[in-house]
């Protein structure tokens, strides 16, 4: 009898879920009826496929091409049949085309689809809204026997407008030259669609793609600090492609994790021989995917561009409990609003002694300085700061109720800081974390200072004190994430939360706790309410955790924020609190933060070891030493101590240590806290005499720009800087020997220099 009625429930509930299943269905469905008028327009594009499809894909000749702009270093030239255009650069008289080199044209073997794509000024891939079920689909020009109109010159080069009659999108294209760079542009209120709804757009996506020819080429990818692809015979007939969104996925549209560290710089580039450029995504990089392809890869031409995007999908849930983590639902795209605003990439194309990953770094330097308003740091002391973090407490679980750890007072911090400097260690920046009520995993609470660690008046004693040895202090304050209802956040109306109406959450803490992502527009008015108690205080500035670091649109209806809105809001967060107190920390920053921030902690230094890259590039370090200090991983907390140390002193890292006073075996089980060994005791001695290296090798170089970075043999690299220093790495386990040249095995020289910035 009960068998029989937990089948009957069974039954009952699979009905339901079908009836429910019928009625989204019906929902969905859209009942069309069309007039002859209708067809006829269904028939001419139905033929416009066919001519289409009937017609090979060919490249435009170089007799086709009129000059239409100038620069002091470029040629714009542009065919106004396709729009493709050729950019040459009068220093070098190098070619660069925003199509394939024809020169190996004949030799492509790939499908006819393909080879349209290749001659294509634009690729689109799209959805039909029509459709009940929505696949992403993909065309481009060439395909659907596009044409051009509205073609004129304008000051600096051209604009025109493609059409595609079959998907019936209208996009508006202006490409300029200026200086030395040639920038291509999608004009936003031009952009037009019809029953199609546009997912994105890679503008010449294919420019200066090249052969793999025996020349020394390859592509670089803003993987990690930064990776190369080198060109190679490849034949691997795979269609997998490097495709990976700028400052890193949004969780408002999951996609799959694949592990791949995130873009935290909006750029690109490419090296064929004495040829070279580097794209930077000038407008709408919020938006932007790096999209690149070596040799074998869908065809036998390396290339690597940018991807537009438009619009992102979702999963739509049929179930009320939409914060069920298994609830149902099918994949949807928003129908009424595409992202973002104008669309611009930046190619610059480089002196041929400046075609190199290094020479693509200085250049996205300059970008930043001239462009973004970054600027180079002001060194006040000759020694290179020791970056100190300690950790007041933690939370683990209790028998009735969470345990509180106490790890290190204010008074103990005080012990800490004495103990460093008396050994020697005269340039320190401390910042306290864990100082609010519940510790460490208490995200979104600040003020008062947790009594047990002694209160506002303790951390005041311990600021004052730093102060006397003329040490900054920050405290670190994750904002980002509220697991504490701090600052009067509220889940329901404060939570970022995405198309769907589903709250955002994220699980930080390793008892799997889902925690609430925090809307922007509300941490700002957390931010602004905290920010006179750390005036107060007299804290030095702030560590924002997550705050720059991360990317997300929000569709809350009361403090949303499109991605492109939230980085805004995000700097001018950060630029409040430097204005406020003085500086800013981050932690794995976005290149965006730059201009705000003076210290990134846990900067990315390597790549993501995957199918993609056959070598890691310090390009993030070159491109922003100089301009903002950063460090790696905590010396205390490596995974290989001398490696890893040879690496901060290539890269131009600073040296950085978290500590407690408690044992290291206090916090095993906290919720926050994942450390391999923080005692203090245990690291005074090592921390001073790994200071003193660092010390001798960056000490001088902090506000020197990196300017030379190369591989002298097999586990050696050397770092050249602007004022003519050089230091010299050995990785190995031998000692290296060039002439009177000898460093050492696992070890470092340096090599003065003279002049200067």
């Amino acid at each position: 009898m009960i068998r029989m009625i937990k089948t009957n429930k069974t039954a009952i509930i699979v009905t339901i879920l079908i009836l429910a299943a019928v009625v989204t269905f019906l929902t969905r469905a859209k009942f069309e009826f069309k007039d002859s008028g209708e067809r006829s327009t269904q028939a001419v594009q139905q033929n416009t496929t066919v001519e289409a499809a009937s017609v090979p894909a060919k490249l435009p000749l170089d007799t086709d091409f009129k000059q239409v702009a100038e620069s002091e270093t470029l040629r714009l030239k542009m065919d106004d049949k396709t729009g493709h255009f050729i950019v040459e650069d009068k220093r070098n008289g190098n070619l660069y085309r925003s199509y394939p080199d024809p020169k190996y044209w004949s030799k492509e073997k790939i499908s006819e689809t393909w080879k349209k794509h290749l001659a294509s000024p634009l690729m689109v891939q799209y959805v039909d809204f029509s459709k009940n079920i929505l696949q992403a689909k993909e065309t481009n020009l060439a395909a659907e026997g596009g044409s051009i109109k509205d073609i004129q010159t304008i000051p600096g080069g051209f604009k025109l407008v493609y059409e595609f009659p079959v998907t019936g999108f209208t996009i508006p294209v202006q490409v300029t030259v200026a200086q030395d760079y040639v920038e291509t542009k999608i004009l936003q209120e031009g952009v037009k669609e019809t029953k199609m709804g546009l997912v994105w757009v890679r503008p010449y996506p294919f420019l200066g793609a090249e052969y793999t020819d025996g020349q020394d080429g390859y592509l670089f990818i803003p993987d990690g600090a930064g990776a190369l692809v080198r060109f190679k015979d490849n034949q691997l007939n795979v269609n997998k492609l490097y495709d990976e969104l700028t400052y890193g996925q949004d969780i408002a549209f999951p996609g799959i994790n694949n592990n791949r560290n995130k873009v935290m710089m909006p750029v690109f580039g490419m090296k064929s021989g004495s040829k070279g450029f580097l794209a930077v995504v000038h407008e709408g990089d919020e938006y932007a995917d790096v999209v690149a392809a070596p040799a074998g890869v869908l065809s036998n031409y390396n290339w690597i561009g940018a991807q537009m995007n438009y619009r992102s999908s979702f999963l739509q849930f049929t179930t009320r409990n939409t914060n069920v983590p298994d609830s149902w639902g099918y994949v949807d795209y928003d129908r009424d609003h595409m992202f973002g605003s104008d669309r611009s990439v930046r190619y610059y194309m480089l002196d041929e002694k400046k075609t190199d990953y290094v020479g693509m770094a200085e250049t996205y330097r300059q970008y930043l300085m001239k462009e973004k308003a970054v600027k180079p740091v002001t060194v006040k002391d000759p020694n290179i700061p020791l970056y100190t973090n300690i950790i007041g407490a933690d939370r683990e679980k209790g028998v009735i109720s969470d345990r509180y750890l106490n790890l290190t007072t204010t008074s103990e911090g005080i012990q800490i800081m004495n103990s460093l400097h008396d050994k020697g260690i005269n340039n320190m920046s401390l910042t306290f974390t864990g100082w609010q009520k519940g510790g460490y995993s208490s995200f979104g609470q600040t003020f008062p200072v947790d009594s047990r660690l002694g209160g506002d008046s303790g951390m005041k004693a311990f600021i004052d004190h730093a102060h006397g040895l003329g040490y900054p202090v920050y405290l670190e304050a994750q904002y980002s994430l509220n697991n504490t209802k701090g600052g009067g956040f509220d889940e329901k109306f404060n939570a970022m939360v995405n198309l769907a109406g589903r709250t955002l959450m994220q699980s930080p803490l390793f008892n799997r706790e889902r925690t609430p992502v925090v809307s922007d527009k509300y941490i700002e008015q957390m931010v602004d309410n905290d920010l006179p108690k750390y005036k107060a205080m007299g804290v030095d500035g702030l560590a924002v955790g997550l705050l720059g670091q991360r990317l997300y649109n929000d569709y809350n209806t009361g403090y949303g924020s499109s991605r492109d809105e939230a980085r805004k809001i995000q700097e001018r967060i950060l630029q409040k609190i430097k204005d406020t107190l003085g500086g800013v920390q981050g932690e794995k920053s976005n290149v965006y933060a730059l201009p705000h921030i003076n210290y990134i902690r846990d900067m990315v230094y390597d790549n993501s070891y995957d199918l993609f890259s056959d070598e890691s590039v310090p390009f993030a370090q070159i491109a922003t030493h100089g301009l903002v200090s950063y460090s790696s991983e905590y010396v205390n907390n490596r995974q290989e101590d001398v490696n890893d140390f040879l690496r901060d002193i290539e890269y131009g890292a600073a040296p950085s240590f978290v500590f407690t006073k408690a044992e290291t075996k206090k916090y095993v089980n906290s919720y926050g806290l994942r450390f391999y060994n923080t005692y203090y005791p245990d690291w005074e001695n090592f921390a001073s005499e790994q200071y003193k290296r660092y010390n001798e090798a960056l000490g001088d170089v902090q506000d020197q720009f990196i300017t030379g970075h190369q591989k002298l043999a097999e586990g050696v690299k050397e770092t050249t800087y602007s004022n003519g220093k050089r230091i010299i790495v050995n990785y190995n386990l031998t000692e290296y020997r060039n002439g009177d040249l000898a460093v050492p095995a696992h070890n470092f020289v340096v090599i003065r220099g003279g002049g200067g910035k």
